[in-house]
């Protein structure tokens, strides 16, 4: 898998995480708002407990969302990071090949940019 794909997999995976957690979040306030109503006439602990439960649920899902994050963000680094090591081992082996492909690269967005 290439850099750039890898990196738009795991941009992709962490807007479909953002979007389960905003979902939940949603659920998880109709089922305060339900519970609320209904205990309405019961004691204020079950209210308290439900609410509890409700806050533990959500900062359980927020925490593995930020692992989940976090673990994505360092492989792309560590991806980053291998691609150059890559090209600096190259170059290192090959400098005159790369210095040709650096300046065909170069004549060609010149050309690029003159139209």
């Amino acid at each position: 898998m290439t850099t750039r794909a890898a990196k738009s997999a795991a941009a992709e995976d962490i807007a479909a995480i953002e979007d389960l957690m905003s979902d939940l979040e949603k659920r998880l306030r109709r089922l305060s708002t339900t519970a609320r109503r209904e205990t309405s006439g019961a004691s204020g602990d079950v209210r308290d407990f439900v609410g509890e439960a409700l806050e533990r649920i959500t900062n359980r899902v927020r925490e593995r969302a930020s692992d989940v994050t976090a673990a994505v963000a360092d492989e792309a680094s560590q991806l980053s990071g291998d691609a150059f090591k890559r090209l600096a081992d190259e170059v290192e082996r090959r400098p005159f090949v790369m210095l040709a492909v650096a300046a065909g690269i170069g004549f060609l967005a010149g050309l690029a940019n003159r139209r």
